[in-house]
């Protein structure tokens, strides 16, 4: 990819409107936390990518771990810090990253380090978003639901493992939803 590309992509990527997974979904506590992973692209594919990658770099259980550890700290950083203007953005970034992950060679094993460190921003818009008294079992749902989806990637990684074409595929549907917010 030539640099004129990549610029351009981080323009774009800056400039995008907010995702928009996270407004209106906390109304219900613990229910809606258990299908906010289910039904937001971003966490849908930040969640799954985070699995993915723990089965092609051999961290069967660190990176998912560390993934919902940051993204509940980012849920507290929300609560106890209120807004920052860099959250949508990282979100989106996280779905684009996910998908180039995949390809990153002998370098995956340092960089799939990225998703916990992205998993914080997507805690951190559910902080801010989040009343105080739905917060904690919205929170709780959410870690269950991520949990299997962390659990389905991994799986997912492991048949990848052993097919090269399903690695190709991953990254052509993560990049397919980052397209899809991207544009909104």
């Amino acid at each position: 990819m030539n640099k004129t590309r990549i610029t351009l992509a981080t323009v774009l990527l800056v400039l995008a409107s907010p995702v928009f997974a996270h407004p209106g979904h906390m109304e219900h506590g613990l229910s809606s936390g258990l299908l906010h992973p289910l039904t937001g692209l971003d966490h849908l594919v930040m969640l799954l990518s985070s699995g993915f990658l723990a089965a092609l770099t051999g961290r069967r259980l660190a990176l998912p771990l560390l993934t919902l550890l940051a993204m509940v700290a980012g849920t507290a950083a929300g609560v106890v810090l209120g807004a920052n203007h860099l959250v949508e953005p990282a979100i989106l970034l996280s779905v684009w990253c996910a998908g180039v992950l995949v390809f990153a060679g002998n370098r995956l094993a340092i960089l799939s380090w990225m998703m916990p460190c992205f998993a914080l921003f997507h805690g951190w818009a559910h902080g801010v978003e989040a009343p105080v008294s739905q917060v904690v079992s919205f929170t709780a749902g959410a870690v269950l639901s991520s949990l299997l989806l962390l659990a389905v990637g991994y799986l997912a990684g492991r048949y990848a493992q052993r097919m090269p074409w399903l690695k190709k595929g991953w990254a052509a549907a993560v990049f397919s939803a980052a397209a899809v917010l991207l544009v909104g």
